[in-house]
């Protein structure tokens, strides 16, 4: 009996309950297997099966990179009701080599792909089938380079990649539909001339795109937050809770937050937190959390991102032995400390030629889930 019969003679709905318990990578080299499982795992319902129930279980995505390499991390990402409050876990990870001249800039994980940008040119990867697709340049009048975002629409499904020049005003982007008939870069106007921050990390939240840029008002330039409706291609501009503010965006419960920047200072007893609470009227709500965090602990751990529950997550900044990730939940004001095995021991670092060195400029990526997206 062949493989391809012996994988048709199973019954459709026990293939397809088997296939949807596996790894995305996984799932994508069961395709070879025959043209029978190939078919299930290619059909709409199987992959917006797969995605769905990837995130519900979202994970915390992680990597360094090391000369042409980069090595990826993949960890659960914990309710925060879990116990114990201490506890280990060993990981599985993997490395592959990745485009030379990537720029691994600030960015997200926008419904299981990242976007970088090589040189000119916008990089897409899809870190669950270990596929790099490097895009063609949107337009060569951006002198100074560019500054590229990903978007995606839950509505219909699509992701898009949105190019902004570098270092200077413009009132148009350019705009690429990935997986679409049409190839080519379209010119969408912004209606506001405005400079998109080149340290910017766009947050994609239910179909709408934000990120940081300064606009010019009245001769003077003023930091707002512009938004974009990946659906309908719409931008729109957000100002801040006063003039001369500035912080990092995050994604808070389902809502867009700033970290205030001035209150991330080693000397600070907590974190302060605004939370927009109305786009149109720009309305922003503020929080102050105390944290348990020394100005010692400070200098080790460094706060990444926040988890859909709103958990803020401390990577430590560089590791030798051991690797932690510390869970702040601020409501609570309790702190879960969790250690990963298999990363900064002696066998991994032997496995893969690292030496004995500290490793460090992390990557990080909450709420990480997998998809079958092909590119």
């Amino acid at each position: 009996m062949t493989e391809s019969t012996s994988s048709s003679s199973l019954p459709i709905e026990l293939t397809t309950a088997i296939l949807l318990k596996l790894p995305a990578e996984s799932v994508v080299r069961s395709r070879y297997v025959s043209k029978h499982w190939s078919s299930i795992t290619t059909d709409t319902y199987f992959t917006n099966t797969f995605e769905t129930r990837s995130s519900a279980r979202p994970s915390l995505l992680m990597f360094f990179k090391n000369k042409d390499k980069v090595f990826v991390f993949s960890f659960p990402q914990h309710d925060k009701n879990t116990k114990p409050h201490s506890y280990s876990y060993h990981v599985d990870s993997y490395h592959m080599k990745y485009p030379t001249g990537c720029n691994f800039s600030v960015s997200e994980s926008v419904h299981g792909l990242i976007c970088f940008r090589k040189l000119a040119n916008p990089v897409i990867w899809n870190p669950s089938t270990r596929q790099f697709l490097t895009l063609t340049k949107p337009i060569e009048e951006f002198r100074y380079g560019l500054i590229v975002f990903l978007g995606y629409d839950p509505i219909e499904g699509k992701h898009k990649v949105v190019c902004m020049p570098a270092s200077e005003a413009s009132d148009e982007c350019r705009v690429l539909t990935l997986g679409s008939a049409e190839k080519s870069w379209r010119t969408v106007k912004t209606n506001y001339k405005h400079r998109a921050y080149y340290r910017s990390s766009g947050r994609c939240i239910n179909g709408v795109l934000y990120y940081n840029a300064s606009y010019l008002d009245e001769d003077s330039d003023i930091f707002v937050v512009m938004s974009f409706d990946v659906r309908t291609e719409k931008f729109d501009m957000i100002r801040f809770p006063f003039e001369d503010f500035w912080g990092n965006l995050i994604t808070y419960k389902g809502r867009l937050a700033c970290l205030d920047s001035t209150n991330l200072m080693e000397n600070d007893d907590g974190v302060t937190m605004w939370i927009l609470m109305d786009a149109e009227q720009s309305q922003w709500s503020c929080k102050h959390f105390l944290t348990p965090f020394t100005r010692r602990l400070k200098k080790v751990y460094k706060i990444y991102c926040v988890t859909d529950a709103g958990e803020f997550i401390y990577v430590i900044r560089t590791f030798l032995k051991s690797f932690v990730i510390l869970y702040f939940d601020p409501e609570r004001n309790s702190l879960r400390r969790v250690e990963f095995k298999g990363i900064a021991d002696e066998d991994f670092r032997f496995k893969n030629g690292l030496g004995n060195k500290r490793l460090c400029t992390l990557f990080s990526f909450p709420n990480h889930v997998e998809t079958l997206m092909s590119l």
